[in-house]
């Protein structure tokens, strides 16, 4: 099920924005649409051989990764740098209820040290956290237990709420990203979905 249409500002030297759907596109699918996207992130470089494969591997994957309910992906691909993941968005209509945005977060589940919850600033939003977490899953009953860092935004206004969630098996990368990631959660504005 696609999520909640909208748009966003965002910075295209520090994100790429992936496409959910194809409609009304230049692509025909994900496939011809990662080959596109290799090409132009590898035009010039002289390593642009070596890497349009890779580029565009990665590129499918994520745009072939389970987008129920997204409204919005972006992959953290800087012009000065190497990726590092992506970020998706969700945004949802809610009754307005004083309901803090920390109190909509999602159950974490077991976790390997408890979650630090701090204030973040974003200008549609008058009250935003951010959560950053170290889950403990199970892939399966039999497997080892798999370490994963995750961090969340969340806030609410007029009637919407912003959810953004991002993780990675390597802390590293997904620190790497978070001041990024901020920024883009920052862009967000709730009326513009509700304007739709």
């Amino acid at each position: 099920m696609p999520g909640t249409p909208m748009s966003v500002a965002y910075d295209a030297d520090r994100w790429i924005h992936i496409p959910l759907d194809y409609v009304d596109t230049p692509w025909a699918d994900a496939g011809e649409w990662s080959g596109w996207l290799a090409e132009e992130a590898t035009r010039g470089r002289p390593d642009a051989e070596v890497l349009r494969d890779a580029v565009a591997a990665e590129a499918l994957a994520i745009a072939l990764f389970p987008a129920a309910h997204v409204s919005l992906r972006f992959w953290h691909y800087p012009a000065d740098g190497a990726p590092t993941g992506f970020v998706d968005v969700f945004v949802q209509a809610r009754d307005d209820d004083a309901t803090a945005p920390a109190d909509l977060l999602p159950d974490l589940g077991f976790t390997v040290v408890p979650p630090v919850v701090e204030p973040v600033a974003a200008e549609g939003m008058p009250t935003a956290v951010r959560r950053l977490s170290i889950q403990a899953t199970l892939p399966s009953p039999d497997a080892e237990p798999m370490i994963v860092p995750k961090a969340e935004w969340i806030g609410a206004a007029d009637g919407w709420v912003v959810y953004a969630v991002s993780t990675d098996f390597d802390a590293n990368q997904l620190e790497s990203r978070l001041a990024d990631a901020d920024a883009l959660f920052a862009a967000i504005d709730p009326a513009e979905a509700a304007a739709r």
